[in-house]
């Protein structure tokens, strides 16, 4: 198949974080096929989601651009539309397109994505340039670069090498060959030295390891992904921890008088999660800088709570998103919690299940740490560890306010936050508002 294009170029969708590729499973449609706008075109699989992607414009398919069990990286073209369908191909010299499909919420900067991201524009709109450049800049020879900007460097003998790409994975884009050409010549830039490499077998094993009985286990997409994302969170931010002890007697007697209630009506009952991720959305209505994505010069507060849940899953672990979690009460939440984690493990989630989270929950607790300092969840600035729940010897006031020795349910929150961001004493009030939510817990005003 060729890859020029002259119609509407339909992309590998934009997934959420972590998801770079997709697979094309089957084809619904094909060429000559004529379509209406919201037409199923294909079915398509990743390592956290199946979904059916639609015709975002009526017209005729002109170009199958993807097989059947191909894998193309998000933004990439799968097919083209003639006809009535809009927008430019993927050929042409727009270095910025016109808004389309697959471009997130309107109106919702969390969905926004860097320009040229996947074939998004600087909108969060799909870019059908943008799309086409994303899979010609995955080349390896040469700096990473849009055919319209190699192409101007070329007209203006500019040498890439010597120009900063501000595009996603350092790609030069056409506006980085301008600034260039206007700034004047430049030495090339000095290529770093290549990592020692570590001696290893054929079949990767290290040196000395060879009589060591083993097992090659292949590493599977999802885990690959969430290494990737790992590393680049601890590499951006800089992480810090601050811990608080809370005394959980009065949600646990607001929770028991609730479950009591629930079992009698036929719900189901609530674990503690959800009354502490009520408590943490109250306190981050107080402390924004906590709901927030640090971009160095700027700070962007979210207006509402999208509540990442950190679920363990067979895949791997996955983050799916409670949307304005903060208007719901602790049932409510409870619920979303419990359809969330059922779709996750069913690996029944859609795109949005995972995108635009604000703040995220992680509970190592519930496979029995004692401890839980976590890695932010990127391009958020906080994420709340929430360790397994412990009795403990704890000094309480008595009715005379005489101190007192008893044992108490105990929770050692650990809040690990951006310290670009935040300092840790912003932190730490932000730890002990849920903190002090939790011990003085009142069903009117939370639940």
């Amino acid at each position: 198949m060729s890859p020029a294009t002259t119609g509407t170029v339909v992309p590998m969708p934009h997934m959420g974080v972590s998801i770079d590729e997709g697979t094309v499973v089957a084809w619904q449609v094909g060429v000559g096929d004529a379509v209406a706008e919201g037409d199923v075109l294909c079915e398509i699989a990743t390592d956290k989601v199946d979904m059916e992607v639609e015709s975002p414009a009526a017209g005729t398919v002109t170009a199958i651009l993807a097989d059947a069990d191909e894998v193309v990286p998000v933004g990439g073209p799968i097919c083209e539309l003639g006809g009535g369908g809009s927008g430019a191909g993927a050929s042409g010299d727009a270095e910025e397109g016109s808004p389309g499909a697959f471009g997130g919420v309107p109106g919702d900067p969390s969905s926004a994505s860097p320009p040229g991201a996947g074939g998004l524009d600087e909108h969060g709109a799909f870019d059908p340039a943008a799309a086409a450049d994303a899979v010609v800049s995955l080349e390896k020879d040469g700096p990473l670069a849009s055919p319209v900007a190699k192409r101007i460097a070329s007209q203006r003998g500019i040498d890439l090498n010597t120009v900063t790409g501000t595009g996603k994975r350092g790609r030069i884009r056409k506006v980085d060959v301008l600034a260039a050409a206007e700034a004047g010549p430049r030495a090339p830039r000095a290529a770093a030295a290549a990592p020692a490499p570590v001696a290893a077998s054929a079949e990767g094993i290290p040196a000395g390891y060879d009589d060591v009985p083993h097992e090659v286990v292949p590493t599977s997409r999802v885990r690959q992904a969430i290494a990737e994302h790992m590393i680049r969170s601890r590499q951006t931010a800089a992480h810090m921890t601050t811990e608080v002890d809370v005394d959980l007697s009065a949600v646990i007697r607001a929770r028991t008088e609730l479950n009591k209630a629930r079992l009698a009506s036929g719900d189901p009952k609530l674990s503690f999660m959800p009354f502490i991720a009520r408590a943490t959305c109250a306190a981050l209505a107080e402390h924004r800088d906590m709901n927030a994505t640090f971009q160095g010069e700027q700070t962007v507060r979210w207006g509402q709570v999208n509540l990442g849940i950190a679920v363990d899953t067979e895949a791997g672990l996955l983050v799916p998103v409670i949307r304005d979690a903060g208007s719901l009460t602790a049932p409510a939440i409870g619920a979303a919690i419990a359809d969330l984690a059922a779709r996750a493990r069913d690996r029944k989630l859609v795109p949005d299940d995972l995108a635009g989270g604000t703040f995220t929950i992680s509970n190592p607790g519930s496979v029995g740490a004692v401890s839980a300092p976590a890695i932010i969840n990127q391009p958020q600035v906080a994420i709340l560890g929430v360790p397994t729940i412990q009795r403990r010897p704890w000094v309480v006031t008595g009715p005379d306010n005489e101190e007192m020795i008893a044992i108490r349910s105990i929770l050692r929150l650990a809040v690990t936050f951006d310290h670009r961001a935040i300092d840790g004493a912003d932190a730490t009030r932000f730890a002990v508002s849920v903190k002090t939510r939790l011990e003085s817990w009142s069903t009117e005003a939370y639940a």
